[in-house]
């Protein structure tokens, strides 16, 4: 009777209004990210949403019905600021110890 009071709908949008299917790795690894954002418990829902956005952007562009662990992480490079993106490529090739140092870098 009245829409105001309404309830929302707790369904993610994404780009075009369909949801995409997300593989259990990448579900996995999405929790992971979330779990690990450095930030206030009360943004981690506006975090995760923002990765599901960017992944499904990405796989989307892809050409992919579905969401893999690659497309979560392509989706949250084509995020990030160049400078930054440029230090997680550099770190990655270095390896973990490499991920490890700029993770130290960070913060």
């Amino acid at each position: 009777m009245f829409s105001l009071f309404k309830k929302k709908s707790k369904e993610e949008p994404t780009t075009d209004n369909e949801s995409m299917r997300w593989d259990a790795s990448a579900t996995q690894a999405l929790q992971q990210a979330v779990a690990q954002a450095p930030v206030p418990g009360v943004m981690k829902q506006q975090v995760k949403r923002q990765l599901q956005q960017a992944a499904e952007e990405y796989a989307r562009n892809a050409g992919k019905t579905s969401v893999s662990p690659e497309d979560l992480m392509n989706g949250l490079m084509s995020r990030l600021p160049e400078n930054m993106r440029k230090k997680v490529e550099e770190a990655a090739k270095k390896g973990p110890e490499g991920l490890k140092d700029l993770e130290k870098e960070i913060k």
